[in-house]
């Protein structure tokens, strides 16, 4: 694949796959729905504990990150406005 060109996505009538893919489909976001609920019952669990701990104050909110399978954690400023621009661009 050329690096160079932007993929084109089209969505799938998820209606229209054969029998075994529908019910994989069907399977895949049923598992997605418990990891998504499980995420935000460790995440809460987390800042209870941190709270609870005196290791971050009452009212400070976390991001968590998740990448390469490790995990980290960020304050964030509830008052600060969300971020609308692009991202930096990297170059040589």
């Amino acid at each position: 694949m050329d690096d160079n060109k932007a993929l084109v996505w089209f969505p799938v009538d998820t209606d229209s796959m054969p029998a075994a893919a529908k019910a994989k489909w069907a399977a895949y976001q049923k598992a997605n729905a418990a990891a998504k609920a499980a995420k935000e019952e460790f995440e809460a669990t987390f800042v209870a504990a941190a709270k609870k701990a005196e290791r971050i104050d009452a009212n400070v909110e976390l991001a968590f990150g998740y990448k390469f399978g490790r995990l980290a954690i960020a304050k964030v400023d509830p008052s600060a406005p969300k971020k609308t621009s692009s991202k930096p661009k990297f170059s040589f």
